[in-house]
């Protein structure tokens, strides 16, 4: 039994891990480390050079969409309507959160 224990344990480690890895490449972390390491401003103004105080804003951009993602998610196989309700329109409103904090993002880069 304990084998089976340690060996979750293990899985989720390394799911985790692979999420926060997705999550960084995803958000851009290798041109912030090449590029915009050696930039002084948050956010720089164009479109070619990442800081990395903008990864970090689009690291948490995203793992604010997943969590409306999620929600959605949990409304699907939720038993109440009312759950149901509350579930789907908090997931899209999180979702639209995040996307109207990109789309700041963006305007800002432009």
């Amino acid at each position: 039994m304990s084998l089976f224990a340690s060996a979750s344990k293990i899985a989720a480690v390394v799911a985790a891990g692979y999420i926060i890895a997705f999550f960084l490449f995803s958000s851009g972390v290798v041109n912030a480390i090449t590029e915009g390491a050696k930039l002084t401003v948050f956010i720089a103004p164009t479109r070619s050079v990442q800081t990395p105080g903008e990864t970090a804003a689009i690291t948490l951009i995203l793992i604010i969409g997943v969590a409306g993602m999620f929600m959605l998610h949990r409304a699907g196989k939720s038993v109440g309507a009312r759950t149901q309700r509350i579930m789907l329109g908090g997931g899209f409103g999180i979702v639209a959160v995040a996307l109207m904090i990109g789309y700041m993002l963006v305007n800002v880069k432009l």
